[in-house]
């Protein structure tokens, strides 16, 4: 009897039932947390590139300036339809005001109104042209931007792995230096050794350890690195696979590279296109020379409080010429044409920029495809000459100095490798980003077929 009493007093305590809804809370905050957390485990290279390609927000604002000057087009194109307007008024005059002339007090309107064009100068011909060509060259600009974000996905994905290559190599080396460490203790302890042996071997240790502990952080860095590449959250969890490395292979005639790149490269077509789309823009500001040409009709029913109500109607034919409006079109074709200018200047000096970025990806492919045949090779030798040294000083045919340098080459050795691979494959990336891949492009057709419309 006493227990249920008590069981019941706690029920109705504040505190035990404050602090059994605090605990209730913190497990939920956990489940939730654990529950948001998002582990992309395991990615390959073509897993990061298709997320990065739903989720970048640079390639969703590029589609989004698409779908703008594709407006802009639209709006072009609606100058060569009919303008047809309805319009309606009711006025009322005082009387004090009337003259002698007015009879009536107040007027009620109806009508309907249609306005086309029949000659502006080209203007509307050349404006649709020239926002034709815009939207070619943002598709352009679009097809660079995913090439851009492609190179930044695969440079984060080969720096995490060149930063995980890096830590496999930390801790083998820790390993490796322990067990040294554990060796000259013994010696040392023994008198085989000096202290000077084992103090050089604990430090070569703790140097090890520190090392680790820097790859470590490197692995991290680069995670968080790759993860803003693919536009996740922060709480999503990434790790990816270790691609195999297939044969590597020597890079193509850097002159067809090049005129792949020519033909191919989204921007220097958008340049193009942008150079049409501006000839385009010179030709519609001089339409302001040419006289403007309009058939005008309007029908409709006037209503007065004095007289009968009657439909009336009106058309005919307009035609305006500017004889003087201050220089406005000279204004606006200089002023295009200095844009074209700028334009040419502009595409010239990205050519020659794009070309550099060739010659210098094209240049890094080989000397680091050489690079590692070479650094295999001297692992290789080095791995033979740490087992030996480590075999010798257990016979005292070497000092522990020589262990230590066996270690140090075999280390770096293994650094380089990675290094080279790493530098291989995003050159290689670059020379595909440079490149272009016209299967991909979101033009069907090249630009100078598109100018002929």
């Amino acid at each position: 009897m006493k227990s249920i009493t008590s069981i019941t007093y706690a029920s109705k305590c504040p505190i035990c039932i404050s602090g059994a809804f605090f605990i209730v809370g913190i497990l939920a905050i956990e489940i939730i947390a654990t529950a948001q957390t998002i582990r992309h485990n395991s990615l390959s290279l073509s897993d990061c590139l298709s997320i990065a390609r739903r989720n970048n927000p640079v390639l969703s604002a590029s589609r989004a300036k698409i779908r703008e000057l594709e407006a802009d087009y639209q709006t072009a194109l609606s100058s060569y339809f009919p303008k047809i307007s309805l319009s309606s008024h009711y006025a009322r005059l005082d009387p004090g005001l009337l003259s002698s002339g007015n009879k009536y007090g107040y007027e009620v309107f109806g009508g309907l109104s249609i306005n086309q064009s029949l000659f502006d100068g080209l203007s509307t011909y050349y404006n649709t042209r020239a926002s034709r060509f815009g939207v070619l060259a943002q598709q352009q600009d679009f097809q660079k931007t995913e090439y851009n974000v492609i190179f930044s996905v695969t440079s984060a994905f080969y720096r995490l792995l060149e930063s995980k290559e890096n830590l496999k190599v930390t801790e083998d080396a820790l390993k490796q230096r322990q067990n040294f460490l554990a060796i000259t203790e013994a010696f040392f302890k023994a008198g085989k050794s000096t202290r000077l042996d084992f103090l050089r071997a604990t430090s070569q240790a703790t140097d090890a350890e520190q090392a680790k502990i820097e790859s470590e952080y490197a692995v991290r860095l680069a995670k968080e690195i790759l993860r803003r590449s693919l536009g996740l959250e922060e709480y999503a969890d990434i790790d990816i696979l270790n691609p195999p490395l297939g044969q590597t292979v020597a890079a193509e005639n850097f002159e067809d590279m090049w005129r792949e790149a020519l033909q191919n490269n989204p921007e220097i077509r958008s340049l193009n296109l942008g150079i049409e789309q501006n000839k385009a823009l010179i030709q519609a500001a001089q339409a302001g020379y040419y006289p403007q040409i309009n058939v005008q009709g309007s029908a409709g029913v006037r209503q007065r409080n004095v007289g009968e109500t009657k439909p009336e109607w009106l058309a005919g034919i307009f035609v305006e010429y500017p004889l003087f409006e201050g220089g406005a079109t000279k204004a606006k074709v200089a002023k295009a044409a200095s844009r074209e200018l700028q334009l040419l200047e502009n595409r010239k000096d990205r050519l020659n920029a794009i070309k550099v970025d060739l010659v210098s990806a094209w240049k890094d492919t080989e000397t680091a495809r050489r690079g590692m045949e070479t650094s295999r090779q001297v692992v290789a030798a080095n791995e033979e000459a740490y087992a030996s040294a480590e075999g010798l000083y257990r016979y005292g045919k070497v000092t522990a100095l020589d262990v230590f340098q066996a270690q140090a080459d075999l280390t770096a050795s293994r650094f380089k490798v990675i290094q080279y691979r790493v530098i291989y494959e995003l050159a290689r990336a670059q020379i595909r980003q440079i490149i272009g891949d016209s299967t991909s492009s979101p033009l069907k057709k090249n630009h100078k077929e598109e100018s002929k419309k």
